[in-house]
């Protein structure tokens, strides 16, 4: 079962009685599969319940409208975007051009001397360098002339952990977030991290975030100004949205969908040669029943416009 699948081999089987054993199950999880990632794209949202950690730009407004709904529970909201390390190179006539990338792992070092490109990723990564001072000495440590501070003292930012600095991309499937930020000639790349938490807030389930009532956060606004402030991606949430149990309409909609990839291959081969092609997934109904329509209706994702995009 893929990970994005809305209904189980069996659910299928069960709304086609024509399937009576398991040798049409490869075929299947093929279609479900397929058909599951069409009702994500019609419906313009995922629908199983996941962690999720993106950056957002202030609203300037009472509410601040998060990427996906239904919300579970908010774990941090972050503000303040403050740089609590720099990296650089400093062999200018050695290395050409010098670079620094966050990705989900780790920091990615690439220097390049005399059209050489050299890449380092050894030694580097979160799971080897917990807190913001181990990453710091492992750069240092690195070859390549790299050099690494942190900013402020260990009562600062020391302790705080590396695996922060990523922040995964809020749409497609990037493994970087920071990055390529220039280290060359001395210059300094700064990697920071959303240092404030949020105290006062409230969600709402719907899909946002409200500031209802007064209260006091450094360097925010004043108590009795009730906005996210302006900025560009100034905002850090981490929350967890979407269905633990994927709604019954949905899970009737892809079988539905699954039964009609059913029925076309039986009655054309060639259809069932282009379904069953290990070349993708399998493929969507072109023109799916009406029924499919109403059910996924009020799922759908209607979008206007909004300050994220």
């Amino acid at each position: 079962m893929a990970a994005k699948d809305l209904i189980t081999l069996q659910r299928s089987k069960d709304s086609n009685r024509q399937i009576t054993d398991t040798s049409f199950d490869t075929r299947l999880a093929l279609w479900i599969t397929s058909c599951s990632d069409w009702i994500e794209k019609y419906c313009k949202r995922p629908f199983y319940s996941l962690a999720r950690d993106e950056l957002y730009n202030g609203s300037g407004t009472k509410r601040l409208l998060l990427r996906e709904y239904p919300v579970q529970l908010v774990t941090s909201v972050r503000y303040r975007p403050t740089t609590v390390m720099t990296i650089k190179n400093t062999a200018p006539t050695t290395n050409q051009r010098a670079t620094v990338r966050v990705t989900s792992t780790g920091l990615t070092l690439i220097r390049v001397a005399s059209g050489v490109s050299t890449t380092l990723t050894t030694g580097l990564t979160f799971s080897a360098n917990p807190t913001i001072d181990d990453l710091v000495t492992a750069v240092d440590a690195a070859a390549g002339n790299w050099d690494a501070k942190r900013v402020g003292d260990a009562t600062d930012y020391g302790k705080w952990p590396s695996a922060d600095l990523y922040v995964a991309p809020s749409y497609g499937d990037g493994l970087s977030s920071l990055g390529s930020m220039n280290a060359a000639n001395n210059k300094e790349a700064e990697l920071r991290l959303h240092t404030q938490e949020v105290s006062g807030f409230e969600f709402d389930p719907r899909g946002w975030l409200i500031r209802a009532t007064p209260y006091t956060d450094p360097e925010l606004f004043e108590p009795e100004v009730l906005q996210w402030p302006l900025g560009v991606n100034n905002f850090r949430v981490q929350y967890t949205a979407g269905y633990t149990t994927i709604p019954e309409a949905v899970q009737e909609a892809c079988s539905i969908m699954t039964s009609q990839l059913w029925s076309l291959a039986n009655r054309d081969p060639v259809q069932l040669n282009t379904v069953t092609s290990t070349t993708g997934t399998g493929v969507q109904p072109s023109d799916p029943p009406a029924a499919v329509m109403q059910l996924l209706q009020p799922y759908r994702r209607l979008i206007v416009s909004n300050n994220q995009g």
